[in-house]
């Protein structure tokens, strides 16, 4: 029975190594689970003895169901699900390891972390500030968030990234006359950012649900502008203090880095950029187990995230625009003093 063993010592490997990367505080940590995968003795493939002893189960219980005894249907049915579940659930837990490892590494690599709390409870917080998050005529979800603080040279701006997905739901006619119900996938990214110096403005080239919002629109004296982006605020008077020609400018340049981008101004003096663009949080692949000492080498080097950081310099250059001069760190008041 030592093909049995030897699935059962993996599955608890997996195990203690998932817990490990969740408790890992840097990247020695994350080196330390991949050298113990390295040393496991016997290799890091399943010899699946147990499924297929569960498929054996199956076919033998259903010989005397095709003889007529049905209850053996139901014996040879248990056999067959539960050998589909242990397989799934162990190619399920190999092929995420990698993954988590990597997620953990681009973390720690980029002063990230998890913001905590459940995804429902972030959702439910994000939507109840922000239009972006009610997308979605189906059923919508936060898949995953990532906490920091981006350090410019004039402000410190704590951040969250969520990644939100949505689905929508439509009836579509078929070649018989009757009507079936589609369903669509979409992912929404975003940037969840404190910023004090602008509130109740909305800015956005794709509006999730326009029938939500009671603001009036309002137009600025760029045509360019006006084309590219729907403009509402709570009072005509803050938009008007936001549209300055640089701002306006700024923000046609940003059309053209972002996909689809929008900007929300919380009252609660937050900022949501949100866009379609995945490569925001995109990190090189690492690989996999198959080929662990690559693994652990870029591992080893780290996972940079060479599209975050240049759009928060875009939010930190937009809050210069709008900062007055304000609330500067003392670093730069005391440069500036002198």
């Amino acid at each position: 029975m030592q093909f049995l063993k030897h699935d059962a010592e993996l599955v608890q490997l997996l195990a203690t190594c998932n817990a490990e990367v969740a408790r890992a505080k840097t990247n020695e940590d994350l080196l330390q689970v991949i050298g113990r995968l390295q040393s496991f003795k016997g290799g890091l493939q399943f010899d699946h003895a147990q499924p297929l002893m569960l498929v054996m189960l199956a076919i033998v219980s259903a010989i005397p169901a095709m003889a007529g005894v049905v209850v053996m249907w139901f014996i040879a049915a248990c056999f067959g699900f539960a050998s589909l579940i242990i397989w799934m659930s162990r190619k399920a837990a190999f092929d995420e390891l990698p993954k988590k490892i990597a997620r953990k590494c681009s973390f720690l690599s980029n002063g990230l972390w998890d913001p905590g709390g459940t995804a429902e409870e972030r959702f439910t917080q994000l939507s109840g500030e922000f239009e972006d998050y009610e997308r979605g005529n189906d059923s919508r979800r936060i898949v995953d968030s990532a906490g920091g603080t981006y350090q410019g040279a004039r402000h410190q701006l704590p951040f969250v990234f969520h990644h939100l997905r949505y689905v929508n739901s439509h009836y579509k006619s078929k070649s018989d006359g009757e009507s079936e119900r589609v369903y669509e996938s979409f992912d929404r990214f975003s940037l969840v950012v404190d910023f004090p110096w602008v509130t109740g403005v909305m800015v956005c080239s794709d509006r999730p649900n326009k029938k939500r919002t009671k603001r009036k629109v309002f137009e600025t004296t760029s045509d360019d502008f006006n084309r590219a982006f729907n403009f509402t605020g709570d009072s005509e008077l803050a938009c008007a203090k936001f549209a300055t020609p640089t701002t306006l400018a700024f923000l046609l340049r940003l059309c053209r880095q972002l996909k689809k981008v929008n900007l929300e101004f919380s009252n609660d003096g937050r900022l949501c950029l949100s866009f379609d663009d995945a490569e925001v949080m995109a990190y090189k692949d690492p690989g996999t187990f198959e080929d662990l000492s690559g693994f652990y080498a870029n591992i080893e080097r780290g996972l940079e995230l060479p599209g975050l950081f240049p759009v928060l310099a875009l939010v930190h250059e937009l809050a210069e625009l709008h900062d007055n001069n304000f609330d500067l760190p003392m670093k730069v008041a005391d440069e500036m003093e002198q």
